[in-house]
């Protein structure tokens, strides 16, 4: 049983409103309606009306590709590998073209070069195009975060309150208003950590291994477009052990034998079938042609090695949660099988527009981001270098978390100051179950930017971590009660609420500023790369296309 949180004297009163209560007027519902209304005034304000040119990189590459798949050609991108986004792109186009209100979805409707109004307009309107789903897909992604979190917090204010903290954290309010692969992947990982801590918290369910099931499926879908959530499909059997069910395991229906055997069997079932319709996948990933994997570094340990590693990973701490938690055992069988057809699957989703590259991207997630971070580092090649760059990046994310020796557009580093100072509280009053599910959130949080040094932890990297801190100060908000009372509460919030509506308001400010003093030449250097773009009109045709 959980330990009973400490109830302050003052909540012998319930006429009056406790200082969370008056931070958080709005409630759950109408609370989410603003926030999302923010977030849409905040894009029209700064981001929807810049030029296709404005956000180049990577507005330009996931059109350019979406263009390409509506004509159809082949994907040309593949880098993160951006493959959803640039699939639902060019569904988006699609459907937008079919009910009249985009007039190119494709490459080959765009105008002439010598059409200069026509040709920027095409490029412009399918440009905003994607931005709207940006939008649309940040918004979902916050109400979805905000319900899920409420469901493990069992507190709608608390919930309320993280979904403004992710709506405005750095990386989420650049994201909502440019084509960036994080958001999709980010969000889909998230979601599916939710789930799982949720349905972790509720104990066993009949439906429980579904719901697990689904959960490998989004964040398999994730994988397929940012590979740098590698980093945290490896964190995940330590951020879920601690979290047990609330409750003492009662009879039902995974411990009446007959039906939950035949339920096993039916997973088990559902699991062959799904890794035999991506059999192929699985051969393209794991046994590439040399010709194909020879543009990633070959590593010591490679894919070969370190995936099935993972997959063990996975399993020993799912035997870890049965040990510890002691589910039925045809509930536990039945959970490892859905997670393996969640991710057969989800990987099967490559056939909507097959390209073996993507296939060969998301089999070698280490091999191609070591490739980008040695683009960025040239000295990572060397082992002895590599460990100075290790030292280096600890240090440099501890000094961003001091804010003052590190100054950043990040408004969630201020979250994990209060992170800290509530674990610590935590800690006195031995609230071991609560410490034990908030460090790992911290250290994985901590530990995937330091990994992410290897790219200068970009502002778009922030989407991949910032959730695991509002994750943890909702969960030591809802558990130690008292600190909803506590004198310093009021203005502590709204310190941290300022500083989430202006600082992460800074970057898109910026944005738009910069858009007067910079000119659309800025694509002259990228569209080189972009074979069946001819030429932009402000810029001078290359003497050869490569």
């Amino acid at each position: 049983m959980a330990d009973t949180p400490r109830m302050p004297a003052a909540m012998s009163h319930p006429g009056v409103a406790s200082p969370f209560e008056r931070l958080t007027p709005l409630g759950f519902g109408t609370g989410l309606l603003v926030v999302c209304a923010c977030i849409l005034v905040s894009f029209l304000l700064a981001g929807f009306w810049l030029p296709y040119w404005r956000v180049a990189d990577m507005d330009f590459w996931v059109v350019y590709n979406a263009f390409l798949l509506n004509t159809p050609l082949p994907q040309e991108y593949f880098d993160h590998p951006g493959y959803l986004s640039i699939l639902l792109l060019s569904y988006w186009l699609r459907a937008l073209h079919a009910v009249g209100f985009l007039h190119v979805d494709s490459l080959s409707g765009i105008p002439p070069v010598s059409d200069a109004a026509g040709f920027a307009d095409a490029w412009t309107r399918a440009t905003q195009a994607g931005r709207v789903l940006s939008l649309i897909l940040a918004m979902g992604y916050v109400v979805t975060f905000s319900f899920l979190l409420r469901a493990v917090v069992r507190n709608g204010r608390v919930a309320g309150l993280a979904g403004f903290l992710l709506a405005f954290s750095g990386g989420m309010t650049m994201q909502m208003r440019i084509m960036r692969t994080e958001l999709l992947a980010a969000g889909l990982f998230m979601i599916a950590l939710l789930l799982l801590i949720a349905v972790a918290k509720r104990g066993e369910r009949m439906w429980r291994p579904a719901a697990i099931g689904l959960a490998s499926l989004l964040i398999t879908l994730g994988m397929l477009n940012k590979v740098q959530i590698f980093f945290l499909i490896c964190a995940l059997p330590i951020l879920l052990l601690p979290f047990g069910p609330d409750t003492a395991p009662q009879g039902g229906f995974w411990r009446q034998r007959r039906s939950a055997w035949l339920a096993v069997v039916a997973s088990a079932a559902i699991a062959l079938l799904a890794a035999y319709l991506a059999r192929d996948i699985l051969m393209a990933g794991f046994w590439p042609p040399a010709t194909a994997a020879a543009r990633l570094p070959t590593l010591r340990i490679g894919a070969a090695i370190y995936l099935p590693a993972l997959a063990v990973w996975i399993g020993l701490g799912m035997a870890a949660y049965w040990a510890l938690w002691r589910p039925a055992v045809p509930e536990a069988l039945a959970a490892m099988f859905a997670v393996v057809a969640g991710c057969m699957i989800g990987l099967l989703a490559v056939y909507a527009r097959y390209n073996p590259t993507n296939v060969l991207i998301v089999f070698h997630p280490i091999e191609q981001m070591f490739m980008w971070a040695s683009f960025s580092e040239p000295d990572l090649v060397n082992d002895a270098s590599r460990l100075i760059f290790l030292l280096k990046s600890i240090a440099s994310v501890i000094a961003r978390r001091t804010f003052i020796l590190h100054t950043s557009s990040r408004p969630a580093i201020f979250l994990e100051w209060f992170v800290i100072a509530a674990t610590i509280v935590a800690i006195l009053r031995r609230e071991w179950r609560l410490v034990l599910q908030v460090v790992p959130l911290m250290l994985t949080d901590w530990g995937v930017d330091t990994l992410n040094m290897g790219r200068g932890l970009k502002q778009e990297y922030f989407n991949l971590t910032d959730p695991l801190a509002i994750i943890a100060a909702a969960l030591l908000i809802a558990k130690l009660v008292d600190l909803q009372y506590h004198r310093w509460t009021y203005r502590i919030g709204v310190a941290l609420i300022a500083a989430h509506a202006v600082i992460s308001q800074l970057e898109p400010v910026k944005n738009v500023a910069a858009f007067k003093n910079e000119r659309p030449d800025v694509l002259c250097e990228l569209y080189v790369y972009a074979v069946r773009v001819e030429h932009f009109p402000f810029c001078p045709p290359p003497p050869e296309k490569h």
